[in-house]
């Protein structure tokens, strides 16, 4: 998902922790955004593989942790900023594994791509719902 609009740091914390975002929560229902595929949730570890999960555990670690990926200060949550590095590291994450469940069938590739490189400069994040759930890259959030 691509999010253009700034987010108050805030939202960027109680997003990160699951927490309902007035405001973001809005807009993240209609941000841009592109299939990347299912994620299965068994609370076992390590939970079942899959190139979603890959993406959405990277930007989970970049949005919670920024400090360890940032040149400057940070905010301690943030929506992480799609930039070159941060797209060759969502697509390296993206690749299919040999430990990948083969029920749990990533998005397309290309279109993860061209999503990526048409909102280059924008905050991205996952989306999910239930418990064997399809997870969204938006590109609308911003801190």
């Amino acid at each position: 998902m691509a999010i253009w609009r700034s987010v108050p740091a805030g939202d960027a914390r109680r997003w990160w922790n699951l927490k309902d975002t007035a405001e973001l929560d809005g807009i993240v229902e209609s941000a841009p955004a592109v299939r990347l595929g299912k994620v299965a949730t068994c609370g076992c570890e390590p939970e079942p593989a899959s190139p979603a999960r890959r993406v959405a555990d990277l930007l989970f670690l970049r949005g919670t942790l920024p400090e360890q990926f940032a040149d400057e200060e940070v905010d301690a949550y943030v929506l992480p900023l799609l930039n070159e590095e941060l797209r060759d590291a969502l697509l390296d994450a993206f690749q299919p594994g040999d430990n990948d469940l083969p029920t749990l069938g990533a998005g397309d590739r290309e279109e993860i791509t061209i999503f990526l490189d048409k909102h280059m400069g924008a905050r991205v994040l996952t989306t999910s719902r239930g418990e064997v759930i399809e997870a969204r890259l938006d590109h609308r959030r911003s801190c």
